[in-house]
């Protein structure tokens, strides 16, 4: 009988009853005491075991049955109408579009020179006027479905309801969207350059960046470009005016050029800026033409008064204002979008209307609407925020980058606003604080896992080398963005920037600190100097490995890589269990504290990661088996890239340094045997053999550090961290080369008494011209005691960064932007795969750090270098997403004014408010004129500081009846 592997209750059930299977031996093992290394096995054996029974769940599992082109082109079509329609009628919730009623808009057909013949547009018998009921913003659907080409051009004045019709047509095109028929997606015309770009490549383009499973490649095109070509898609091409003025010939020819009978469009567009685009080229082959009517006064008036509220006769403020308006007012109240202003502005019971006949000129009432508006918005008992504090930080908002000329604000996008300098500066500063949060505990408390400082001002020094090295690597050896090629000839501009600045530390070494007597990086007694410029290089080598890994300089919003899983938040959640159950046995079993440190974090992270599903990835789900392919590719790509990097750099440094120490050695003055330095006697000989003699009594210390496999002697007072002490001596010691190494014989108690101990720190310590004659060595043998501790330095970096680039990249998922629930959520998804991310990374590259313990022996010249390097790299990645760079952002817009603390929280209540609204992940302005307004009163207010001016003069001017001067305002 057949056993039906495939079947996912069967996998289930093996898979739960090898684990408990395994469990249970791990249970038993624990109960027997079998020892540290009996426990050790066990865990790796029950790990091993659990890890290669889940992937191979997974891989069993029957991949997704995609069909065939037209039937994947067709599912992707209606996921993107869902998405297109949840967005858009969320929006309109917001516009309150419905409440109680859309405004009644009418249009009017145009006639050459702006629209084509009518033989074009419409071909064979000349259809009848429609009535004037048919032209209402209702019937826009119907009208569009009944022209042959398939082509609408809407014009209008600023405000004219354009926006708000193309919404409209979203809408009701989506809700008669039959299967097969195209999908509309509105594209603010903002972002595309017509002179280098042609419009199908644009369209496909923006269709993947905001809709990203578009972006999947479909044979040799992406999703968005088969849509496109399919004849699946409308575009609803919204803002024709905002490109410049010299495209507006190209994009036109551009339009009748890749327009065709499979893709129809709607194009919305100012009426003036039309009519010089096609004065100077070309009009819209075969579009149908209408302009927008202003709203009658009756429309507007009605509107107005059924949404304020009535006293006991049935008037309202508006009531007396509307009897008989004055000129301006009349003509303000023609726009739609002074109309919905004028209703939010006025809704409150405290401003009276009839404050707007006393303006003189309509240009003034709209500049009063667009700067009453933020405030009135925001105005309540129920607010958080004061409304003239919220009109200074959406003015501020509202030149961020992004928002000039698109009124889009994305979180991703706020770190722009910072100078360039803190763009670098406050990751690196983050990123410093994340590792330093553990490393110092480590060292402080820790039993040797990580070289502890031998002061404050060192531990200072140190950090400020690492930020510097951070600010130097984050500038100059990340991509720009997770688009950016990552080539070869990417890779040498990293070797040759990340030679340039190590040769400068190196040069810095060589004249403060050279390695006269070989380099060491562990339980070696430090100079100030050399704390920070081992800083440096160490913020060097943590940069380089996140450039190797393709961490940008701007990020986009990460997803969570099992959001397309059904089962994979349940695997994440089970997987961080069993990586904390790991933590606490090593901790119990072995007294292992940062492995244990390690998995406890790790599995904590995965656990709660596994709680949420997030948002909706980029890419589809493809199975672990894309995963661990991804895996391997950054994995081999990683540690070849930072291997070659890290030795080659390593042995430049090591080289340069040691030149400095072997000129230092050869151009001292030579000595005699026999002669005494500041008490020191100089001893050499017949063999050739050096050794020096304290001829003073001094008090020496024999102390230990966990992770060494012996004790070393260093002098009282010296400025070197240890774990505890075995032994002190007064008296004169005697310093011989003995195996390769310095050692003194323990002349002190003991156990080590008369036994061979590390001097190395005793040596350091000498007087110069003693230090120099005791070293003194052949130039080369200087040379390569400097260079061997870097190049194994170098190949310890190919491990941890090969482990990192393989994560980093295999799980780079990108969010999907456009289907998002909303920019808050897409946030909280980014912190999720951020955490989780980074603890994958670093427990894998722990894994690798204790393999490379177990095979190089105790008290190496790398001494806790790969515990440092492990932890960090976890740590410091934190600062590089997206979601930590906007950490640093908010405190700096914060404090310099332009933004609240609470910055995702105010911009929830502006969507709220009616003030942004919401498309995907993004915010966008309600209007791009109340954009542009709110920017420009930025602009002149200066340094941030809100002045009120601008409305003084204005009520002033109206009241008095003086003529405007020169006060801006006037519709466009």
């Amino acid at each position: 009988m057949r056993v039906p592997l495939r079947e996912a209750r069967v996998q289930r059930r093996v898979g739960l009853g090898m684990a408990a299977a395994a469990l249970l031996a791990l249970a038993v093992a624990l109960a027997r005491g079998d020892g540290p290394d009996g426990t050790s096995m066990w865990i790796s054996a029950v790990s091993a075991l659990v890890s290669v029974c889940a992937f191979l769940a997974d891989l069993l599992r029957e991949p997704a049955d995609t069909g065939t082109g037209t039937d994947r082109r067709q599912r992707a079509a209606d996921e993107l109408a869902d998405a297109v329609h949840t967005q858009w009628m969320a929006e309109a919730r917001l516009r309150r579009l419905q409440d109680p009623e859309p405004l009644n808009v009418h249009w009017s057909r145009v006639g050459p020179p702006l629209a084509d013949h009518g033989h074009n547009i419409r071909p064979g018998a000349t259809l009848p006027e429609p009535r004037d009921g048919d032209q209402r913003l209702d019937r826009i659907v119907e009208t569009f479905r009944a022209l042959l080409s398939g082509r609408l051009v809407v014009l209008g004045e600023p405000g004219a309801g354009k926006t708000v019709l193309a919404v409209r047509f979203v809408l009701g095109a989506l809700d008669a969207r039959q299967p097969g028929d195209p999908v509309p997606v509105l594209f603010p015309l903002a972002g595309w350059d017509p002179r280098s770009a042609g419009l199908r490549d644009w369209l496909a383009e923006r269709l993947a960046a905001e809709y990203r499973p578009l972006a999947a490649d479909a044979g040799e095109r992406t999703m968005a470009r088969e849509l496109l070509d399919a004849g699946l898609l409308l575009p609803v091409l919204d803002g024709f005016d905002e490109l410049p003025d010299s495209a507006h010939e190209m994009a036109l020819r551009r339009l009748n050029a890749e327009l065709d009978e499979r893709l129809p469009v709607l194009l919305t567009c100012r009426a003036g800026v039309w009519a010089r685009a096609v004065q100077g080229g070309d009009v819209l082959t075969a579009a149908e033409v209408v302009r927008l009517r202003p709203l009658d006064l009756a429309t507007a008036g009605r509107y107005l008064e059924s949404t304020a509220r009535p006293d006991d006769r049935g008037a309202t403020p508006w009531t007396p204002v509307l009897r008989d308006p004055p000129p301006p007012l009349a003509e303000v109240l023609g726009s739609p979008l002074m109309v919905a202003l004028a209703r939010t502005v006025y809704g409150d019971a405290s401003r009276d209307p009839a404050e707007l006949a006393r303006f003189r000129t309509a240009g003034h009432i709209e500049e009063h609407l667009l700067d009453a508006f933020v405030p009135a918005a925001f105005g309540g008992v129920d607010g958080r925020w004061s409304p003239d504090a919220a009109h200074r930080w959406l003015r501020r908002l509202a030149r961020a980058p992004g928002a000039a000329g698109t009124g889009r604000l994305a979180w991703w996008e706020f770190p722009a606003a910072m100078p360039r300098a803190l763009r670098v500066i406050g990751p690196a500063v983050l990123a410093l604080a994340a590792s330093a949060a553990l490393l110092v505990p480590l060292a402080e408390y820790g039993p040797g896992v990580v070289a502890n400082w031998d002061s404050r001002p060192s531990t200072v020094l140190n950090y400020a080398g690492i930020l510097l090295g951070l600010c130097f690597g984050l500038a100059w050896m990340l991509p720009a963005t997770a688009q950016a090629p990552h080539g070869p000839r990417q890779l040498a501009r990293m070797v040759l920037r990340m030679a340039g600045a190590a040769t400068v530390v190196a040069v810095a070494m060589g004249l403060l600190v050279p390695p006269l007597v070989g380099s060491r990086l562990g339980a070696v007694l430090t100079q100030r100097p050399a704390w920070f410029l081992n800083g440096c290089c160490f913020g060097l080598v943590l940069s380089m490995m996140f450039g190797v890994a393709g961490l940008p300089r701007r990020p986009l919003p990460l997803g969570l890589p099992w959001a397309g899983s059904p089962g994979g938040p349940r695997a994440v959640r089970a997987s961080g269990a069993l990586v904390f159950f790991v933590g606490l046995a090593i901790y119990g079993y072995a007294r292992e504290t940062v492995p244990a440190v390690t998995c406890l974090a790790a599995g904590l992270l995965l656990f709660l990661a596994g709680l949420r599903r997030g948002e909706r990835t980029a890419a589809p789900y493809t199975g672990p088996a894309a995963v661990l392919r991804g895996f391997g590719r950054g994995l081999l790509r990683g540690f070849v890239a930072c291997t070659l990097i890290g030795v080659c750099v390593g042995a430049l440094v090591g080289c340069v340094t040691g030149a400095f120490a072997a000129y230092r050695i050869h151009s001292s003055d030579s000595h005699v045997n026999g002669k005494e330095i500041e008490g020191w006697r100089l001893q050499e000989t017949d063999e050739g053999d050096r050794s020096v003699h304290s001829t003073v009594p001094e008090e020496f210390l024999l102390v230990a550090r966990t992770g060494l496999d012996r004790p070393f002697v260093v002098k009282k007072g010296a400025r070197i961290s240890s774990d505890n002490g075995l032994g002190r001596f007064t008296g004169t010691v005697r310093i011989e080369e003995k195996q390769d190494e310095w050692v003194i014989v323990w002349p002190g108690g003991g156990d080590w008494q008369g036994r061979a101990v590390d001097a190395h720190n005793v040596v350091v310590a000498l007087p110069y011209e003693a230090e120099v004659w005791l070293v003194h060595r052949p130039a080369g043998t200087v040379v390569l005691d400097a260079v061997v501790p870097f190049v194994a330095f170098g190949v310890l970096i190919g491990a941890i960064g090969g482990c990192a680039s393989g994560v980093y990249r295999a799980l780079n998922t990108p969010s999907d932007t456009m289907r998002a629930a909303g920019p808050r959520s897409t946030l909280r998804t980014d912190r999720d795969a951020t955490l989780a991310r980074s603890a994958i990374a670093a427990l894998l590259a722990g894994g690798v750090c204790l393999v490379l313990i177990s095979a190089m022996p105790p008290g190496g010249t790398l001494g806790t270098m790969h515990t440092e390097v492990w932890v960090q790299v976890g740590t410091s990645s934190l600062a590089l997403s997206a979601w930590g760079r906007l950490g640093t952002a908010r405190i700096w817009l914060a404090l310099t004014g332009r933004a609240p603390w609470r910055l995702m929280g105010f911009l929830d209540e502006a969507h709220r408010r009616g003030v942004l609204r919401q498309s995907g992940a993004h915010y966008e302005f309600r209007h791009l004129r109340l954009q542009q307004s709110l920017a420009a009163a930025s602009a002149t207010a200066g340094n941030g500081i809100f002045t009120s001016r601008r409305r003084r003069v204005l009520s002033a001017v109206s009241v008095s009846g003086a003529p405007p001067g020169d006060e801006p305002g006037g519709q466009e």
